[in-house]
């Protein structure tokens, strides 16, 4: 089978599960690399320089050796709500999509490429890079005003996920930069935006303002924000819960686990993973919140003080 027919029969798979997909040259990335450099040289904030060194990796041949072309998914990953009882009530404790354990969506992935590419003795792996610019640009998915991606009916609640292959890819899309047309008439975001983080004057989020990196990091959190602006378990959904794009999705949850009052208690107490009880610390790995430590207490503490 020639690389065009196997590029279609792979993307044609990955449809069936409910995964989008685009395929470009591996000599596109160094656009996006560049790009991503660029705006890099222009950030002032050390702290966010750092987070997005530690998010990414930007050598391709760490996946195999001289890709030919760059595959990028998307997957529908809904929000997953926890409860934590505090001061005898249930608390709805939401985690965003993408924060945790994506071990079925990769299988899934690995599954479809398994029964294509590697039936047919093609090489592939999965990469770190900056996807979100490579999802624009391959035409996969595009900006909302809040600088978040979203794949059509998936909206934004979708995890983007990037593999780089040795198939040869000819034709393909490849377009500038662009946010969703149905944002120039709307300022939902920005207006639901409570840190002033999504700003019109300008095409980029100010990131170091936005309330999901303040919260993902072991940082003090700055005074002038609000208890009150808290409302997941890490990161924040108030640009994404009232986009018009995301009406479709916004209220699709997977539920998650329930912590007794006692053990909501604990987990806010406990700075450490490994200082947990036995069975609490379990439970909150099998429930794939140990990601989220050290930041874990301090935010439980966060999101019960908004909502006294």
């Amino acid at each position: 089978m020639n690389d065009s027919d196997l590029i279609a029969l792979l993307r044609q798979e990955l449809l069936s599960e409910g995964i989008r997909s685009k395929i470009v040259p591996a000599s596109r990335f160094e656009e996006v690399k560049a790009e991503v450099t660029k705006s890099m040289n222009g950030m002032t904030d050390s702290g966010l320089i750092k987070y997005i060194n530690a998010c990414f990796d930007f050598a391709t041949e760490k996946a195999i050796q001289n890709p030919r072309s760059i595959l990028v998914v998307g997957v529908s990953s809904p929000k997953i709500r926890f409860r934590l009882t505090h001061e005898g009530q249930e608390v709805d404790a939401i985690v965003p999509p993408t924060y945790l354990d994506y071990a079925d969506a990769k299988a899934q992935i690995e599954s479809v490429f398994q029964r294509t590419l590697g039936e047919h003795n093609r090489r592939y792996s999965s990469l770190q890079i900056p996807v979100k610019l490579l999802a624009v640009r391959s035409g996969l998915a595009e900006y909302g005003r809040n600088n978040i991606t979203y794949v059509g009916e998936m909206g934004s609640y979708v995890r983007l996920m990037v593999f780089a292959s040795d198939l040869v890819c000819g034709g393909h899309e490849w377009h500038e930069k662009r946010a969703m047309a149905r944002c120039e008439r709307c300022e939902v975001c920005s207006r639901n935006c409570p840190t002033g983080a999504i700003d019109k004057s300008r095409f980029l989020l100010r990131a170091e303002k936005c309330l999901t990196f303040l919260n993902e990091e072991e940082t003090v959190i700055p005074e002038w924000a609000d208890a009150s602006w808290h409302h997941c378990l890490v990161g924040c959904l108030r640009c994404q819960d009232v986009c018009p794009a995301n009406r479709k999705v916004a209220k699709q949850y997977v539920e998650g686990a329930s912590f007794s009052e006692e053990e909501t208690e604990m987990l806010r107490m406990t700075p450490r993973l490994d200082e947990l009880q036995e069975s609490l610390r379990k439970k909150v790995e099998d429930s794939g919140l140990s990601k989220l430590y050290p930041v874990l207490p301090r935010n439980i503490a966060l999101l019960l003080d908004s909502v006294r």
